[in-house]
């Protein structure tokens, strides 16, 4: 009984021994283990960090009746995040685990996909292993496998580019004041009843009023002498050319005292022999019974002659041309073309500032327009509001300005407000700028789809591509823009060559970012001179950038360099 019982004690003793042995021998070689990770410096896209991970046990080494755990692990700032576990067991294990064959060895894959967050900007993945055989668990030391995040993206400018509303101010505006001169048949001269009109009384006063006022300018003096198209055209042609040689005569007398009148070159003369066109018009105007017959018989003949022959052989009808048509025909035109000059910026400027409320709508956008200055673009737009509250311009225009002073939250304000008074691709474009502004990227994206022919809506979208890891689409969507985000999705498209030309080439080239952005180029494309050379430029510009440099995986190869130290120290 004896030796039974100091046997069983024996065959416990080996067990145990055996057992803690296999475990042992696992922990002391685990450096045989190989990973292999991709990406090797973990990245962010979408907001997303993805990590395939390939583990393989050498042969004779992972003991028939151990499971083991292995638990990826991010570690940042103090804090870890543990991610899905991979469950791995020798070949005497019954369960559903991944089997690792003792003899052969064998291999495990993990892929996993975790939530972004900045803090985990600098971060190390590594793996925790816990090992265990009957009632016997160690814990192997934690196995770094990958460095992290790359996160790039994330320097896109959450911004676009706004549009401002359009006036419709025209300083100077042409205009044109016009008298008529009527004459009886086949006669040229002028009839004193004529001279005594209203519309050349009015005309008279206009011009030497014009005269006098620095506001009107005297272009130009068209005279236009017709004779009606009925009878032949050598009697139409002489009495159309002698009515142009009176009513020029009669302009010429009238106004001899005024400078302009005074040059041939400030006449222009014009002579209609017959007045077809005239004639079409004022019979499709009149209510003459047969009117469209008549212009039936006009259209249906080239030849003038038998234009009239037609019409001279509807005796009623001819009568009542003679009546009520030919004689208004029978004339010459003085027509007047002037420029009404509008007030100058300094004026439009000066009564802003003196009496606002005179100013009309399209001169207080044009003020706003010119101005240079935001806060007096600011105040022009707000006092465009204040005076023309169901303009939706104004209130467009305003969030403009609003936006580009970072004040997100007016900018939403005014710009809803131009969207209830008309909802316009403008208006759509100016606020998905200020939903990107304000991170609502959904409602943005929305909005931008709306801004339907406003092509800056496509530099928003553009942003939106970048956040969503579409860097293709965001270089299709800013196109040939020179913009920092333009430079940033062709990089994240890999085309670094490009995106080096984009950034040198936008107005933000000497911006510390700028040169942050071409630094990072570098480093992918390897040249330590053009890291060093922009990283330095970027930091002297903004030193904030050197701490953020000195995490930035992008430049993990440089962390040990004595260079890169220096620069970002």
């Amino acid at each position: 009984m004896k030796k039974t019982l100091i046997f069983a004690f024996i065959a416990v003793i080996i067990t145990f021994l055996t057992g803690c042995n296999g475990l042992k021998k696992m922990v002391q070689n685990a450096d045989d283990i190989k990973y292999s990770v991709n990406p090797q410096v973990l990245e962010v896209h979408n907001g997303k960090v993805n990590v395939s991970i390939t583990g393989t046990f050498p042969e004779k080494y992972f003991n028939k009746k151990v499971t083991a755990t292995i638990t990826p692990t991010l570690v940042y700032e103090g804090k870890e995040k543990t991610l899905t576990p991979v469950y791995v067991q020798g070949e005497k294990i019954e369960g559903n685990a991944k089997v690792i064959q003792y003899k052969p060895g064998g291999a495990f894959s993990y892929n996993e996909t975790f939530d972004y967050t900045p803090e985990m900007r600098r971060s190390k993945l590594e793996l925790r292993i816990t090992a265990t055989k009957g009632k016997k668990t160690v814990d192997f030391e934690p196995e770094f496998v990958a460095d992290g995040i790359v996160a790039t993206p994330y320097l896109v400018k959450m911004i676009g580019k706004c549009v401002f509303a359009k006036d419709r101010f025209v300083k100077d505006i042409p205009d044109t004041r016009k008298a008529q001169i009527n004459y009886d048949k086949n006669k040229a001269d002028l009839k004193p009843t004529e001279l005594k009109r209203d519309d050349i009384n009015s005309l008279k006063d206009y011009i030497f009023n014009a005269v006098q006022n620095d506001r009107i300018e005297l272009k130009e003096v068209q005279l236009q002498s017709y004779a009606s198209p009925e009878g032949t055209l050598e009697i139409n042609t002489k009495v159309s050319n002698d009515r142009s040689k009176t009513v020029t005569k009669f302009v010429k007398e009238e106004f001899k005292k005024v400078d302009q009148f005074k040059n041939d070159d400030f006449f222009k003369y014009l002579v209609t022999e017959e007045d077809w066109d005239g004639f079409k018009k004022m019979v499709s105007e009149s209510n003459l019974a047969d009117k469209d017959l008549i212009l039936r018989v006009v259209n249906m003949h080239t030849d003038p002659v038998k234009r009239e022959e037609e019409i001279r052989n509807m005796k009623a009808t001819f009568e009542e041309l003679e009546k009520y048509i030919h004689p208004l025909l029978r004339r010459s035109e003085i027509i007047v073309n002037v420029m009404l000059i509008g007030k100058t910026d300094e004026e439009i400027d000066q009564v802003f500032a003196q009496n606002p409320e005179t100013l009309t709508v399209e001169e207080l956008l044009y003020l706003g327009q010119i101005s240079t200055d935001l806060d007096k673009k600011l105040a022009v737009y707000t006092k465009t509001t204040e005076l023309y509250p169901k303009d939706w311009r104004g209130f467009n225009n305003l969030s403009a300005v609003q936006y580009r002073k970072g004040d997100y939250q007016a900018a939403k304000t005014s710009i809803e407000k131009a969207k209830s008074l008309e909802a316009n691709a403008t208006v759509f474009n100016n606020l998905a700028n200020v939903n990107l502004a304000l991170g609502d990227v959904k409602e943005a994206e929305t909005n931008y789809k709306s801004a339907t022919g406003i092509p800056e809506a496509a530099l928003g979208q553009g942003v939106i591509a970048i956040k969503q890891g579409q860097y293709k689409n965001a270089v299709d969507f800013f196109g040939e823009s020179k913009t920092f985000n333009a430079a940033l999705a062709q990089l994240l498209n890999k085309d670094y060559d490009k995106a080096i030309r984009t950034i040198d080439a936008s107005d933000e080239k000497d911006d510390a970012m700028a040169y942050y952005l071409k630094a990072i180029i570098g480093a992918r494309k390897n040249d330590s001179d053009m890291v060093f050379n922009n990283l330095r430029t970027a930091c002297s510009k903004k030193p904030e950038l050197k701490e953020f440099a000195a995490n930035d995986v992008e430049f993990l190869k440089y962390f040990e360099n004595d260079t890169f130290k220096t620069i970002v120290k």
